[in-house]
């Protein structure tokens, strides 16, 4: 059954994001971070259902502040119920470096989706490619890793969001990926030279051969945001569902924020992000919102001031009629102050009962 049709007779097209945050719940703990221990999370991934297996898919990149590792790996979890998940793989950082023939200091979001076209598993990683060490890291590129099995082998398809524009000079990375009527969308995190950050557009029809289209208008507006989430098929067109964190924000309480190092690169905890939905309008390069909401922390886990780190996920689960939505937060006791190496995060699964 499609999903319109369970929908049909309270709404049309997609799930209204408006009950989606309304009538959402906590439901678990997803993951947990690699230790507890200030700069350790877990994260930045995609949370998904796989049809054929009737199986849902998440990924997350694991960190650690101790010893220089930053983000080490790239994992992949299987769950039954989209709750208690397990691991099916992890590609360490060293691994990746060999495969793609390139010096990878950390590793950041992560995307994962089947080729309908090959049923290769599309294995994307955000990682950072500078020059030097640097915490946060300065020049992000988006990385392939294709498979046809979810446990390797990983074969290395390159590079294929390159720092080759004016406006992802820095950093093209933290992409929000989904296959749309065919389309291979892209919305990622594009930062220029001067770290002004805003959400830009690629497209492909087999997702290695991306086509960027520049950057996106927030309501007709330049604005300085990053977006994390899920993009859906809606009766106006894609439309992407998840958070919004304004960096003008970020930088309100900036006494706050400690520093790792001389770089000054700071941490994507900051005033309480926004739920966010917009009708993306990829023709005219323009995000329309359609409902935007302060997030409020519903769990224990989340910190009151800074609940979020910013990476979200969501996806339909058929077996149970709910939406699911997969947030990286930081935690309210273990974190000694917001800073890349004094915050601890893990995953949690939010629940929406259709």
């Amino acid at each position: 059954m499609k999903e319109e049709q369970i929908y049909s007779g309270l709404w049309q097209g997609f799930v209204p994001p408006q009950y989606i945050f309304a009538h959402r719940r906590f439901k678990c703990v997803a993951l947990d971070p690699p230790d507890f221990n200030p700069g350790s999370w877990i994260g930045a991934g995609k949370l998904l259902f796989d049809h054929e297996n009737k199986k849902f898919l998440l990924t997350a990149r694991p960190r650690k502040a101790e010893g220089n590792v930053r983000g080490f790996a790239a994992n992949i979890y299987v769950s039954e119920d989209g709750e208690n998940f397990e691991p099916v793989t992890s590609i360490k950082k060293e691994e990746i470096s060999e495969k793609s023939r390139l010096k990878i200091h950390s590793i950041e979001g992560t995307q994962l989706l089947k080729s309908p076209l090959t049923g290769k598993w599309h294995f994307y990683l955000s990682v950072d490619t500078g020059e030097e060490f640097v915490w946060g890291g300065i020049y992000w590129q988006t990385l392939l890793l294709t498979a046809s099995d979810l446990k390797g082998p990983w074969h290395s398809e390159g590079i294929v969001l390159k720092n080759d524009k004016s406006y992802d000079a820095a950093q093209a990375r933290d992409a929000t990926i989904d296959i749309i009527d065919g389309v291979w969308f892209c919305l990622y995190k594009a930062v220029n030279e001067k770290r002004e950050e805003r959400p830009a557009l690629a497209i492909s029809e087999d997702g290695i051969n991306w086509k960027k289209l520049g950057c996106l208008t927030l309501d007709k507006t330049d604005t300085l945001v990053f977006l994390s989430g899920s993009i859906f098929s809606g009766t106006n067109g894609p439309l992407f569902i998840g958070l919004e964190t304004k960096l003008e924000d970020s930088r309100v309480e900036k006494g706050n924020i400690v520093y790792a190092d001389k770089y000054k690169i700071g941490h994507g905890g900051g005033p309480v992000p926004n739920f966010i939905a917009c009708n993306l309008d990829y023709r005219n390069m323009n995000l329309e919102t359609v409902f935007r909401h302060q997030w409020t922390p519903l769990s224990p886990y989340e910190h009151r001031k800074h609940p979020l780190l910013g990476y979200a996920s969501l996806t339909f689960d058929p077996l149970k009629n709910r939406v699911l939505m997969s947030v990286e937060a930081i935690d309210t006791s273990l974190t000694r102050r917001i800073g890349l190496n004094e915050t601890v995060e893990r995953v949690l699964i939010y629940e929406t009962p259709l």
